[in-house]
């Protein structure tokens, strides 16, 4: 078999684990990852995948590696559809656990037996919008030239290095405490205006 098409095989074989890890990234919030890790971490849901489907298929394999046949020299693998079918279903069901685990902090049982400290988000930025900000969530941000808004949390950046938020039926809060309606649906707050604090307040 040309070397080629070895390689081939072998990327196919380590698919699932590249895919559930591609799944896992786009819907999870977390902290930055080399090239050497992402690989990592695809060869150990690569792992896990095929275990499971091994345990589920009672020993059985998704492909079958047929030794080679004169003329041929080398052993090809043959995939099985049906197969297949239960091995995507298992690398969904890996990814959407790993998503889960992610975005809802699966480490409270290790913090709670003390095993670590560490939450599985990305840093506190993300801790406290995702857990502590309430979906329709009034807040009251402070920029570092002394002027606040006041309004409604609609959307926040994935890290703490962009620090932007969007803020609807966002209003101007004067020195007296009066409030300034901003005309339009709502403002941006990029890293450029200099957040301080984020207050989330009651309604």
């Amino acid at each position: 078999m040309p070397t080629s098409l070895v390689a081939l095989q072998i990327l196919l074989i380590l698919l699932p684990g590249f895919a559930a890890a591609y799944i896992l990234q786009l819907l999870a919030l977390r902290g930055p990852q080399t090239d050497f890790d992402k690989a990592v971490e695809a060869c150990l849901y690569s792992i896990l995948i095929y275990a499971a489907f091994v345990l589920f298929a009672h020993g059985a394999l998704p492909f079958d590696v047929v030794p080679a046949k004169p003329p041929a020299t080398e052993a090809t693998i043959v995939w099985y559809p049906n197969r297949l079918l239960g091995l995507a279903a298992i690398t969904l069901a890996f990814s959407l656990a790993g998503v889960a685990y992610t975005n809802l902090d699966g480490n409270w049982l290790f913090r709670k037996v003390k095993l670590t400290e560490r939450t599985t988000r990305r840093s506190i930025w993300n801790d406290i919008l995702q857990k502590e900000a309430k979906p329709i969530q009034v807040v009251q941000v402070e920029l570092a030239d002394g002027r606040s808004i006041l309004g409604l949390l609609t959307y926040y950046s994935d890290s703490s290095d962009d620090c932007s938020v969007y803020i609807e039926q966002a209003s101007w809060v004067d020195s007296t405490g009066a409030t300034i309606p901003i005309p339009g649906p709502g403002i941006l707050l990029t890293k450029n205006a200099n957040i301080t604090s984020i207050s989330l307040l009651d309604h």
